[in-house]
Formats: structure tokens, C-alpha cells, sequence
């Protein structure tokens, strides 16, 4: 069953302590309402490419140059609509060069859902998510797992705020720790990846990189965007921005020079944003 299945009426038994999670809750609940949104990109495709060509944004799966094979497999197996791809708060370096943020309002633009881990990694032929199946190494127990824990967009951050109170003995944890290991399936025993955690927002349509609220990207990226813009010629006064123009006349990159840890500096910023 999903991690977060009856999770109501487990609290209320040990080993969790129903009194914690009560204390919790309510906290947990703004921290869920304020959550950001966080696409990684720049692996199989250039940022300057989405920056400079139409339609600038983060496209779902069907753009067969953005994302890889192993996307749509795991789509495939578990029933999943085309989707454009964003973790809760969570930046990972392997998805590219650039991460960006998005306010929770965005979800208002869209249809889609959400699981409560990285859904690829759970049918990725590696298996770098892990579960305790009933028929060990059985890929229908994984895909059942998978589709018993999806969750609508308008349900996933009240679910988000439950299991940050239920496993996490601090709302930083979600980024610095790791959940309680009490779950039947293992998820939070089996796992080290802190994708294993960490909800995966999907969107059926494509999300505009100019909606943005925050960005980091490396040095190289930066670098690159200077050297694109310092090549443009200057903007008459009155014509419309440029592609590129319009991307750096937006939020400011909240490492100007660039970073190698540009995913950790952006979840820095979203952590100041969520726990006021």
C-alpha cells in the first residue's frame, strides 16, 4: 500500500506519537501551502536552446529530445499521462545545468499528479528506488505500488503536510534528514536516495521558464548566456525583448557568476521561503 494510506488512523498507534504529529501539523500545513516547485534542466537538451527557441518552456515527455526513453517507460508502465516533470522543493544535479522555481499557484494553469517519490526510479531498470514487494523483484508489484500512490493536484499538499509531520521530526529534514523508517513497503527503510521522498510533481502541459519565481544555474551555463547576449544586437527602444532579453530581465539568478552548487543555493532559497 501507498506510504501515505490510512496514515490517520496509523498515527494514532506506536510507534508514532500521536501528540508529535498533532503539534506538528498545523506547521506542516503552511509549509505544504508555500511549497515551490523545482525543474532541473539542461541534460539532453541546452538551457540556451529553451531559452532562445519558441515555445521557452519546460515540455512534457512527448518532446523526445528533452527527455529520454526511461521517461516515457516508466509512463508507459504505470499509466502516467505525458508529463512535464518538478520536484517539491528539491533540486537534483543530475537532470542538468539550471534549476528553476515555481510558486504553487502554477498548479491553478494545469492538470496532472503527483507521488510521493521519483517514479522513474522505481521501474528504472536499475531500480534505484526501492520497495519490499510481495513477489520479490516482481515489476507488477512495482508498477501496482506506483499507481496506488498517485495523487491528484489538488490533493498532494495536504498529503505533503501529513507524512512531513508523521516522519520528519523537523520540517528541515525534508532536506537535510531522512523520514522515519516505519512503512510496510520500505520505502523510507530501503532507500538513501532522497528521491525515494520527495514528491514529483507532473504536469500535463508544459510550463513557461519565463513563470519562474527563482533560478541558479553552474558557471558554464552563465557564462554561456553573456557570451549569447553580448552577440545580440541592441534592442531598438520600443521593440519587444528578445528571448534571451526577456529570460534575463526576469527574477535574477540568485548566483550571478554561476555556481557548482546551484541546486543546493536554490533549495537554500526555497527553504527561507516556505519556513517564514
Amino acid at each position: 500500500m501507498a506510504v501515505f494510506t490510512d496514515l490517520e488512523r496509523r498515527v494514532s498507534h506506536p510507534p508514532f506519537d500521536t501528540t508529535e504529529y498533532n503539534r506538528r501539523l498545523p506547521e506542516c500545513q503552511l509549509v505544504a501551502e508555500r511549497m515551490l516547485l523545482v525543474h532541473v534542466s539542461g541534460r539532453e537538451r541546452t538551457f540556451e536552446t529553451t531559452v532562445l527557441v519558441p515555445p521557452h518552456e519546460i515540455p512534457t515527455s512527448d518532446d523526445l529530445g528533452y527527455f529520454t526513453d526511461y521517461t516515457r517507460h516508466a509512463e508507459k508502465l504505470l499509466g502516467l499521462q505525458p508529463s512535464a516533470y518538478f520536484y517539491a522543493g528539491r533540486a537534483h544535479p543530475g537532470f542538468g545545468v539550471v534549476a528553476m522555481a515555481f510558486a504553487p499557484h502554477c498548479e491553478a494553469d494545469h492538470t496532472g499528479s503527483v507521488t510521493p517519490f521519483d517514479t522513474g526510479g522505481l521501474v528504472h531498470p536499475e531500480r534505484f528506488i526501492k520497495i519490499r514487494p510481495t513477489d520479490l523483484g516482481s515489476e507488477a508489484d512495482l508498477v501496482a505500488y506506483g499507481q496506488a500512490s498517485q495523487l491528484s493536484l489538488g490533493q498532494w499538499r495536504e498529503v505533503f503536510a501529513q507524512i512531513l509531520a508523521a516522519y520528519f521530526l523537523t520540517d528541515e529534514e525534508y532536506w537535510t534528514g531522512r523520514p522515519k523508517s516505519i512503512d510496510h513497503e520500505g520505502l523510507y527503510e530501503l532507500n538513501h536516495d532522497w528521491r525515494a521522498w520527495t514528491f514529483e510533481v507532473r504536469f500535463h502541459e508544459g510550463q513557461s521558464i519565463h513563470q519562474r519565481e527563482a533560478w541558479c544555474a553552474d558557471e558554464p551555463t552563465m557564462e554561456s548566456l553573456r557570451r549569447l547576449l553580448d552577440a545580440q544586437s541592441t534592442t531598438p527602444p520600443g521593440d519587444p525583448p528578445t528571448p534571451l532579453e526577456r529570460f534575463l530581465q526576469g527574477p535574477r539568478s540568485l548566483a550571478p557568476a554561476g555556481t557548482p552548487e546551484f541546486c543546493e543555493r536554490l533549495e537554500q532559497w526555497i527553504r527561507e521561503q516556505v519556513m517564514l
